[in-house]
This record gives structure tokens, sequence and C-alpha cells, in this order.
């Protein structure tokens, strides 16, 4: 035992930095995946084909039900309270509905797919879309078997690393053989099978292994539904929240516009590695401490890994900022047209690492209710700022409009973290860790940019030289930075 009073398990800066260099990859890939795409198809075929990916998402984001992160919680759960028997039933209470809607998904989906898809994608591809929605979602299943049973590694290699990789050999050999949209989607879905029998038996290990040792559980669990039910709900507001502008633009502006946005969110977004790192990495760990009514482990997990995200992504988001231009020069001819957008949104997008693992805390304490509601009230504020902004403004405007609606939404859900919940973190590694990507990055960035300009060659030259520097001095100040506490504190 810890002195805290948990099992003596790895320290959660295994976890988290599996799931960091997982998806620092994954991020990677996404982003060369994209500029293949930029470069290829250019900015309207862009746009066609990030319009296919947002609707493919949102549908299977949203079928499965909520029951990913609900496993999550009650497999993480049940370990907790020395139960491992229990998670054969949790994953059929989980996995059979699932199923159900997913039927319903392929026999409603394709021909309202048929109906809407874009001019000059082949019907064979929509098609064959709709299914794979359904396996991508039960893919997500499995893997959140894994993270509640505490396998760090799975989520990283299957999610960050294999799917994107996947795709990008497949997208890479449809760009070479110059083909057009449809086969570039269709090279894009290629994967999700063969991602879904890896992630399978990577679960199936953790499911078969407690029945064994256990026998066969008569528990039912039918807070698993009161749970998961909001929590799929959240997710559908949630994939909305995070494309919706996309489709605005192409309707209200043009598919080249919308193609440009859909690349400067992608770059902005790749920032969210760090974030989605700490929340796979803590989750069960708060979801465990929750269980058990340890408080104060969960106010130390918050506030470690907030200094952590805080540490790690801001120097991404200040580069970002002061170099937009030859960041998005990367991928293509047009797409430098979206600087003024990028800037705005790695600004918020700061603003929204600084809050922390506060998403975390309130979805594993139980208050999946609550962020519905959150997510829903952004979702509303997001879709009218863009049907005001957008029409005169553009792509700048559905920058403007998101960016709100994320300070909005951090700032809520910071409230009810800290001040209904009485969660709160130690300042003091948090303060020390904002201090130091400003001084050590964005002021010297800005500077340069000021004497030198942003040239493709000054930026390069001046994010390896600061990077360098960067990690240097954090490793020295790594006490004050609260990432040796991170390391050795225990969770689950």
């Amino acid at each position: 035992m810890t002195t805290d009073g948990t099992s003596a398990r790895s320290g959660l800066g295994t976890a988290a930095v599996a799931n960091l260099v997982g998806g620092a990859l994954g991020a990677m890939v996404n982003l060369v995946l994209a500029a293949l795409v930029g470069r290829h198809l250019g900015t309207e075929g862009s746009g066609v084909y990030f319009l296919v990916v947002a609707v493919f998402l949102i549908v299977a984001n949203s079928a499965e039900l909520g029951a990913d992160t609900g496993l999550v919680r009650f497999v993480a759960a049940t370990r907790a309270l020395g139960r491992p028997q229990d998670t054969p039933q949790i994953v059929r209470t989980a996995v059979v509905p699932v199923l159900v809607g997913g039927a319903f998904v392929v026999a409603l989906g394709i021909p309202l797919a048929l109906a809407v898809a874009p001019s000059g994608l082949s019907p064979v591809v929509v098609v064959a879309a709709v299914p794979l929605t359904v396996l991508a979602s039960l893919t997500a299943l499995a893997l959140g078997i894994t993270r509640g049973a505490g396998d760090p590694l799975a989520f990283p290699l299957v999610q960050n690393i294999l799917l994107p990789a996947g795709r990008m050999v497949a997208v890479g050999v449809a760009v070479l053989a110059g083909w057009g949209v449809s086969e570039v989607v269709a090279a894009w879905l290629l994967p999700v099978p063969l991602v879904l029998v890896v992630a399978t038996a990577l679960a199936a290990r953790h499911v078969t292994g407690g029945a064994r040792r256990e026998g066969r559980s008569r528990t039912a669990y039918p807070g698993f539904w009161r749970f998961s039910a909001a929590r799929g709900a959240t997710a559908c507001v949630e994939i909305v929240l995070e494309w919706v502008d996309v489709v605005i633009v192409g309707v209200f502006a043009s598919p080249a516009e919308a193609g440009v946005y859909a690349v400067v969110t992608r770059c902005a977004r790749a920032g969210e590695v760090v974030q989605q790192a700490a929340r796979i990495a803590v989750g069960p760990a708060i979801s465990a401490a929750s269980a058990r009514g340890d408080h104060a482990l969960v106010g130390r997990l918050y506030g470690v890994v907030t200094a952590a995200m805080v540490w790690a992504a801001w120097p991404f988001y200040a580069v970002l900022a002061v170099f937009a231009e030859p960041v998005l020069g990367i991928f293509g001819d047009g797409f430098d047209s979206g600087a003024p957008s990028l800037r705005v949104l790695a600004a918020a997008m700061a603003v929204a690492t600084a809050a922390g693992a506060v998403q975390s805390v309130l979805l594993m304490a139980g208050r999946s209710s609550w962020q519905l509601a959150d997510k829903t009230g952004a979702l509303a504020l997001d879709v009218v700022l863009l049907l005001v902004l957008v029409p005169h403004w553009g792509i700048e405007g559905a920058a403007i409009a998101w960016a709100v609606t994320i300070v909005v939404d951090t700032a809520v859900v910071g409230y009810q973290v800290q001040v209904l919940m009485g969660v709160r973190p130690p300042w003091g590694p948090i303060l020390w860790a904002a201090a130091l990507p400003v001084v050590m990055v964005l002021v010297p960035s800005v500077l340069v940019a000021a004497t030198w300009g942003t040239g493709a060659a000054v930026a390069a030259a001046t994010t390896a030289t600061l990077a360098v520097v960067y990690l240097a001095v954090g490793a020295l100040l790594r006490r004050r930075l609260g990432l040796l506490d991170l390391v050795r504190l225990r969770g689950a």
C-alpha cells in the first residue's frame, strides 16, 4: 500500500507519458494526413473531404451512446472496490444496447446518407461508410474497457498510433495514385475494421480474465445507463460542437473556405493531445478515488495534471499564434489565408488548457448530467454566434464564435469543479507552469518574428532552438513544476 492508502501500482506518470507520446504521434500523423489531402485535393476538394469526415465522426461518436466512458468509470470503480468479477456483466450491459442502436444506424443511415451526400462522391463509398461508423463505435467501447482496467498502453497504441498511421498509409497510396475525393475518403475509412479487431483482442483479456478468476457476477448495473445516457448525449453534443463550424462555413461561405477553416481547426486541436493524454491517464484514477470517497486525492490528481498540461501545451499554442502563416503554408496554396483565425483559436485553446482536467473531474465524479447541460449550452451559444458572424466575417467570424464558446464553457466548468464541488488544485506548480512558456517561448518568438519575420526557415529554426532550451529548463525546474509529483502520484 502507498502512504495515501491506495494500492501500490505504477504512477500516473506512466499512463500520462504513454498517452502523451501516443497522442503526439497521432496528432503529427493527422497533420501530415491533412497536408497530403490539402496539397492533393486543394481547398475545395479538402472541404468535401472534411465534410464527410465530420459526418462520420458525429455519427460514430453518437452511436457509442456514452458507453465508452461508462465502461471507463464502472470498470475502474469495480477494480477499486475489489470486484473484478463484475466486469463481464458491465460489458454486457454496455454492448447490447450499442449493437441494437447500430442496427438502426445502418438501416436508417444508408438511404439518408445517399440523399445528402456531396455531389461527386461515389455511392459505394457512402454506403460503406455507414456500417463502418458502428464499427468505430465498438472500437471505442473496447478501448473503454482497457482504460477502465488500468491498461496505459492500449488506447494510445490503437487510437493514436495504429489508426492514424493506417489512414496515412492508405491515403498516401490514394494520393500517389492520383485518385479523387471518393478514393481518398475510402482510403481514410479502410483501417476501421482492422482497428476494431485489435481493440477487441486487447479488451478480451480483461473481461475473460475477471470472469475466470472470480466466477460469474450476479450483479446488475442499472446505474450504468443512468450515467452513460447523459454522457452519450454529451458526446453527441461535443462532436457536433467540434465540427458544426466547418459545416456552417461551407453553407454560408464556400467549400473552399470550409477546407481552409477545417485545416485551421485541425492545427488548433492538435494541441489537445495534451488534454486527451491527461484525461485518459487520470480518468480511471479520479473515478476510483471518488468511489472510495478520497476527495483529497482527487484534488491532488487535478492539480499535478493541470500543471503538466499547461507546461506541455502552452509552448505549442505560442508557436501557432506567432508563426501561423508558415504553419498553414505546409498544407498547400491558399491555406495561409486562415492565419488570423488560427491565432484566435490558439489563444482560446490556451485558456481551455489552463483549466486543466476539469472535464475529467466533473465526469468521473458522476456529474455527467452537469456536463450535458454545459455542452448543450455551449453548442447553442456557438451556433447562434456562427449564424451571426460567419455571413459577415467568414472564417474569422467562425474562429471568434468558437473562441468565445470555449472560454465561456471553460469558465462554467471551472466554477462547477472548484466552487460547487470544492475540488481545488495547489496553485504553485500551475503558476510556474504558466510563467515558463510565456517567458521562454512566447516572448522570444514575438521578438524573433518582429526582427526577422515569420518565414518558414525562421519559424523552424526558432521553434527548434526554443524547444531544446525549454525542455532543459523544464528538467531543472521539474520539482517546482510538479512533474515529479505527477510521476510519483499513485492512481487507481
